[in-house]
């Protein structure tokens, strides 16, 4: 395989970063093809600590080629000072390209997304400021601003000039909010642009010229297919679209020179939207997947001496956690034809007794073994578990199948029969060392084997 699409298989917090990073090191080109300014995990390296919203980490990769693809919506503001803080560090970023025809999330979008979010009550799904939402909203209407719309003076004048004459008259009289300034928001926006200026290419250029010449690539997406805009549980979405088929559309690559796709799933799930969400666990339930959240946090800001004290007001936090659901997770297998699986946060279960999996949903009377629709039925079903032995001893830093306890493997083994594809890396840990790769995606053949064995 030489083109993987590395894809969410929840909710999000799935641990993207890691194996985008570990993967990229194959690759010639890394390009995260949609979404943008969403929290994702902290980096720690050599370089230092840096918490990374668009680019992505096979910037560390002196060999690799990072992209920003067409079907981004950037923060100019939020990428200049993301990557003057790498480039501050040593980083070298001569490698680094956006798409010029990637969107540019504006002031109005940020305003406009708060006030609209409290005016029509829609639930929280993307990060708070990001102003996706509006963003994509006016490239759809085809009104929006583009990133090589900031390297022509003339014509950012004028589309922004069209904008702000609407968009103050929403902010004003529908919102009651201050106008925003022309002048002002031209002169800063340019400034970005200039900043940017080396970076902005036609990627798809780049792109073509890689697969002309059989180099690896690696597309990212942003969020989970969980919140797919098409086929995530509307309106609890994200406007960005995480699956195979937007990997090609938002990046440039043809669709038929994707040869694999990698799905990333913890091994029980991590939430932070609004929504339905089957197999929540109860609060006495995740108490120690806060409690390893609270002392990973710790260890990360630089406080050996063990996490905060407990409390009981689990309801502080917007994170949620949940039970692995093979119903929804055979789901986004089918949908995006994965070709494999990628295991993460193991550890977050090694100090359970009892270890649940939903195998299938249950509504009023009846057996639901596939992912509904809408959300009436959704809202309604109950979590059917399998409940197996948990294995109770640390597995951090395994990086041997075998060195697995027996339950754990079996844990492992359940996961890929009910999901139908098989299990070839498991995250272990932080750190790309701490992984189990019983087949490498980018030497897999290019037909996937649906099997319960993990034999290499």
């Amino acid at each position: 395989m030489t083109i993987i699409a590395l894809i969410g298989g929840q909710w999000g917090e799935e641990g993207k970063g890691k194996l985008t990073e570990l993967l990229g090191e194959q690759a010639k080109v890394v390009v995260r093809f949609s979404g943008g300014g969403n929290p994702r995990q902290p980096v720690d390296n050599n370089y230092g600590s840096f918490n990374l919203k668009y680019i992505p980490r096979s910037i560390f990769n002196s060999r690799t080629i990072s992209v920003l693809g067409a079907g981004m919506v950037i923060d100019p503001r939020k990428l200049v000072e993301e990557r003057q803080a790498l480039k501050n560090s040593g980083v070298d970023m001569r490698r680094f390209y956006i798409s010029e025809q990637a969107h540019v999330v504006m002031p109005y979008h940020l305003l406009l997304e708060e006030a609209e979010r409290k005016a029509y009550s829609t639930p929280l799904v993307d990060s708070p400021g990001s102003g996706l939402g509006p963003t994509y909203a006016d490239k759809i209407n085809r009104i929006g601003i583009r990133v090589c719309d900031l390297l022509q003076e003339e014509l950012f004048l004028q589309r922004l000039s069209k904008n702000l004459a609407v968009k103050n008259e929403i902010l004003t009289k529908v919102f009651g909010l201050p106008p925003l300034k022309l002048q002002s928001v031209y002169s800063e926006y340019l400034a970005y642009g200039r900043e940017l200026r080396d970076h902005v290419f036609d990627t798809r250029l780049i792109l073509q010229r890689a697969i002309e010449s059989g180099h690896r690539i690696l597309l990212e997406s942003d969020q989970g297919s969980m919140l797919d805009e098409n086929f995530g549980a509307y309106p609890y979405i994200s406007n960005a679209a995480p699956t195979v088929g937007a990997a090609s559309s938002s990046s440039g690559v043809p669709p038929s020179e994707i040869t694999g796709s990698v799905g990333i799933f913890g091994a029980y799930i991590t939430r932070m939207q609004d929504g339905p969400f089957p197999t929540e666990m109860q609060a006495y339930e995740s108490l120690p997947l806060f409690n390893l959240r609270l002392m990973n946090k710790n260890m990360a800001q630089g406080r050996t001496s063990g996490s905060p004290a407990m409390t009981a007001n689990l309801g502080d936090s917007t994170r949620r956690f949940g039970w692995f659901d093979a119903v929804a997770a055979r789901f986004v297998s089918q949908l995006n034809g994965l070709t494999s699986i990628a295991l993460t946060q193991l550890d977050g279960l090694d100090t359970f007794e009892t270890i649940r999996i939903c195998t299938e949903y249950q509504v009023h009377d009846a057996a639901l073994t596939r992912f509904p629709s809408d959300l009436a039925t959704l809202k309604a079903v109950r979590p059917v578990y399998y409940e197996m032995p948990g294995w109770q001893v640390s597995t951090t830093c395994i990086t041997n199948f075998a060195d697995l306890p027996p339950a754990c493997q079996n844990f492992i083994f359940k996961l890929q029969s009910l999901i139908g594809v098989r299990v070839d890396m498991i995250s272990t840990g932080p750190k790309n060392a701490d992984t189990i790769v019983l087949r490498d995606p980018f030497n897999s053949p290019v037909t996937p084997r649906r099997t319960a064995s993990l034999a290499p």
